[in-house]
C-alpha cells in the first residue's frame, strides 16, 4: 500500500501532527505492538521531536498519537522507515487516519 499522506500538505516547518486510530475488531493489540515497534525508533530519527501513543483504557482498539516533527522532511523520513511501512502495510487500521496539525504555542 502506498503511504497514507500527500506529504506536500504538511507544514516546512516544525509542527505537531494528532492522530485517532481505530484497530478492526480482535486486532488491537497487534496494532500496539506494531506501534511500540514504532515508537522503539523514534530516539534514532533524526527530526521527530516527540512522539506518544496511547491506548484507550475503555475503548481498547482506540489509539491517539501525538507527534512533533522538525518540518516536512523529517516526516517524509519518518514514512519511509520499515517499521512504519510494517504497520501501514498490517492492514490492522479499521478506517481511513485522519491527522490533525498544530502549532505549539510559545510563552507570552
Amino acid at each position: 500500500m502506498a503511504p497514507p499522506f500527500d506529504v506536500s500538505i504538511f507544514p516546512e516547518g516544525t509542527f505537531t501532527l494528532h492522530g485517532s486510530l481505530r484497530a478492526k475488531p480482535g486486532r488491537g493489540d497487534e496494532l500496539e505492538t506494531l506501534l511500540r515497534k514504532i515508537v522503539g525508533i523514534i530516539p534514532s530519527e533524526h527530526g521527530v521531536l516527540t512522539y506518544q501513543v496511547a491506548r484507550d483504557k475503555e475503548d481498547p482498539l482506540r489509539f491517539l498519537i501525538f507527534e512533533t516533527y522538525t518540518g516536512r522532511a523529517a516526516f517524509s523520513s519518518h514514512l519511509e522507515t520499515q517499521q512504519f511501512k510494517d504497520f501501514w502495510n498490517a492492514g490492522v487500521l479499521d478506517g481511513a487516519l485522519k491527522p490533525s496539525f498544530f502549532e505549539a504555542l510559545t510563552p507570552l
